[in-house]
């Protein structure tokens, strides 16, 4: 039976598209300040956002009238009609986000539009206003929204950690505040101050939000064309990595995300990078509303591009031409006399003697199917990995695999058993017996570093140094030693030895790309989750066994693993045919 719905319900429909995390709450009211004409932003959060999230202003505030209205659904000053939606040049949900939050949270509205130094202040509650009166205070507008999701425990459970919505909340305030450097922005955690950012240029805004060390690494971008304007910074190619957490695409000054635009910056490299190295920059194109569609996304961040494929051309042009322009992109120097001499012989050597014996046959001695037996002693198999790793432990080498083996394409090793023919995927194998080593060294708080020659210095922006903040104990239980751990800076002066040194940025940065603190959805434990990322971590340079001690150590270690079939992520390290099954392909 169809029935209608009570308000109440629809307005905690729509909250859980407007409303995601406390985050999305951030952002709203950050850009409804900013659609307000405002210069001074204020923010500060409480746990992470979950008991309180407070957004200032001195814009042009709000009415008696307006102030009653701006909490209800479908109200709004940024729309008068339904041509305003092909052509916006404001932010927000316009007429929906106030009246979610309002549904999912107890909120305070205090705002004022005149001079008279009086304030009106609703108190929201459930979506419906309780309690109307004034107060003292100048233009602008206050909104405090808190207890986000207590009238809906089941969102509210599966809000993440208080460090990874903090994470999201510090991403969307670092947007905001990087498309609008002309606005002094503040940022207050629990009372202490995050960031501090006056108002400035683009340049200056980019190194207060992650590190004056970046200057160095930035290109700047100008161009101007019928179709857009491009402006703002990409990255030089020595300073890339391979994570994304560097890239910044705004659209009338708006975030939004674009993988065909991404691609167009990545094929600007060419060349220049490695195939895993992501592109970083932070870009601003300007193009006209009428041209793009914002309403694609509840969120706003994806558009639709009426010229997409031109706009593709124009970027990949103008990202390549700021690099050619700063001598980035290489050149061929064909000034340099180069001159190829060969050896002139004075004399002509003597021909060489050589003895050898008639009755010699190499095939006299020769045992079949001999048996491969290993010398337990093996010096060589530490450069399996870097050259400065032992990937096994100290142990007896079992008769387990007695047969010779031979290696497959380079990523695979063919051995035999008494019953089967095994075929085992080197990587793979090898990611179960770091994984299962790593795990027993963390949990055994046995640690185990490896001195660098020179120590590892890593620039953070705030985000990214508070989440390693909580992990510094279990990464120092992990090997790594660190000589200073402060003003969004660490110093690495030892690391555990499976790491190669000149990478070891690379594992940071994906660490915190991938969120660690999230561990609890794929592991039982923080030491479990870190052991799955170091045995897959790009960081990690596997070469190849290079001769059949080595792959016979490998399988004997692989087998001696707690469950040998499979990777931490549960993908087959081997496969097996039986012996009858091969003879039956050969009607045998």
């Amino acid at each position: 039976m169809i029935r209608e719905l009570e308000y109440d319900v629809i307005n905690k429909i729509a909250a859980g598209e407007v409303v995601q995390r406390p985050s999305s709450v951030v952002k709203e009211l950050i850009e409804n300040s900013i659609d307000s004409g405002a210069n001074q932003i204020d923010v500060s959060i409480i746990d992470s956002g979950k008991t309180l999230i407070k957004v200032s202003d001195n814009g042009i505030g709000m009415s008696k009238r307006d102030i009653r209205l701006c909490y209800k659904k479908h109200t709004t000053s940024k729309i008068l009609n339904s041509d305003d939606l092909l052509k916006l040049s404001t932010k927000g949900f316009r007429g929906e986000a106030l009246s979610s939050i309002g549904s999912v949270s107890k909120m305070i509205i205090s705002s004022s539009d005149n001079k008279k130094g009086i304030r009106n202040v609703l108190n929201i509650e459930n979506g419906q206003n309780i309690e109307e009166t004034e107060e003292s205070g100048l233009n602008g507008t206050l909104i405090s929204v808190q207890n986000l999701f207590y009238n809906v425990p089941a969102r509210r459970k599966f809000l993440k950690s208080d460090n990874v919505e903090l994470r999201h909340i510090i991403s969307e305030f670092t947007r905001q505040s990087l498309c609008h450097p002309e606005v002094s922005f503040t940022l207050k955690h629990n009372n202490k101050d995050v960031f501090v950012l006056n108002e400035s240029n683009l340049k200056e805004r980019i190194l207060r939000l992650f590190s004056k060390n970046i200057d160095k690494k930035l290109v700047p971008i100008n161009e101007q064309t019928d179709i857009a304007s491009i402006s703002g910074y990409v990255f030089k190619p020595e300073f890339l990595n391979k994570t994304r957490s560097m890239q910044f695409f705004f659209v009338n000054d708006r975030y939004v995300k674009n993988s065909y635009l991404n691609h167009s910056i990545f094929t600007a490299y060419d060349g220049l990078i490695n195939p895993e190295n992501k592109p970083s920059y932070i870009l601003f194109l300007k193009i006209p509303s009428e041209t793009i569609d914002v309403n694609v996304h509840p969120n706003k961040t994806e558009i639709k591009f009426e010229n997409e494929s031109s706009l593709y051309a124009i970027l990949r042009s103008a990202v390549r031409h700021a690099l050619g322009k700063f001598n980035i992109s290489p050149n061929i120097d064909f000034s340099n006399d180069i001159n190829i001499s060969s050896p002139v012989l004075s004399e002509i050597p003597n021909k060489p003697l050589v003895d050898f014996s008639s009755d010699y046959n190499p095939f006299l001695n020769s045992k079949k199917n001999e048996v491969f037996k290993v010398d337990e002693n093996i010096s060589n198999h530490e450069e399996i990995i870097n050259s400065s790793i032992q990937m096994f432990n100290d142990q007896e080498i079992t008769d387990s695999f007695t047969y010779s083996n031979f290696s497959f394409l380079n990523k695979f090793i063919i051995t035999k058993t008494k019953s089967e023919l095994l075929i085992v995927d080197i990587k793979r194998a090898y990611q179960r017996v770091l994984y299962e080593r790593v795990l027993k060294e963390m949990n055994n708080k046995k640690n185990v570093s490896q001195t660098l020659l020179f120590p590892v210095v890593l620039n953070l922006d705030t985000s990214e140094f508070k989440v390693l903040k909580t992990l510094r104990e279990t990464l120092q239980h992990l090997g790594f030693i660190f000589d200073k751990f402060s003003n969004n800076q660490i110093e690495i002066s030892a690391i555990h030895p499976v790491f190669n040194h000149d990478d070891i940025g690379a594992f940071f940065n994906e660490m915190i790309e991938n969120e660690i603190l999230e561990y609890k959805k794929h592991s039982s434990s923080i030491n479990d989750y870190l052991a799955k990322l170091i045995c897959k971590s790009e960081s990690i340079n596997l070469k190849h066994l290079s001769n059949d001690k080595e792959q016979v150590l490998l399988l004997n270690q692989l087998f001696a693993c707690k469950d040998p079939k499979f990777t931490p992520y549960m993908k087959k390290t081997f496969i097996s045919i039986e012996n009858n099954d091969i003879l039956k392909r050969f009607n045998k």
